[in-house]
């Protein structure tokens, strides 16, 4: 079961998966770490995105799979954003296969790249050459 968050002032959505977060006081701390995570993500801050993940004792597979952000998961929401810090460091740090399952809609991430424009982003550029590698 998924709650859905927005935070008006940055326009951002998470959305967190209530099993990471048993507890009615923990379900509200996660959905602060996950706003949080989305406005570092939008702001290509990767130090204090870096700060929160270790600060909270978290794994970014983990995250990857459980954080979306304006229905985004995250390598694609650094890719609208234009965050190439963030998501050149989302490409580095994540298993391929985690990537080439990344989807949106049921569509492939570079095939969602090339049909909505995202096709020379920098981001996109690094995920096809890790992907390559694969």
């Amino acid at each position: 079961m998924a709650r859905s968050l927005v935070k008006g002032w940055i326009g951002l959505t998470a959305i967190v998966f209530a099993s990471l977060t048993p507890s009615s006081q923990s379900l509200a701390q996660g959905e602060d770490i996950a706003r949080a995570i989305c406005y570092e993500i939008s702001s290509d801050n990767l130090r204090e995105l870096s700060a929160i993940i270790n600060r909270h004792n978290l794994r970014l597979r983990n995250l990857y799979s459980s954080v979306r952000c304006n229905g985004y998961s995250m390598l694609q929401f650094a890719i609208t954003a234009e965050a190439e810090d963030v998501g050149r460091m989302l490409t580095r740090s994540l298993p391929a296969r985690m990537i080439q399952n990344d989807d949106v809609d049921g569509v492939p991430l570079l095939r969602w790249a090339d049909a909505t424009g995202y096709n020379s982003s920098p981001i996109v550029e690094a995920v096809r050459r890790r992907l390559g590698e694969i």
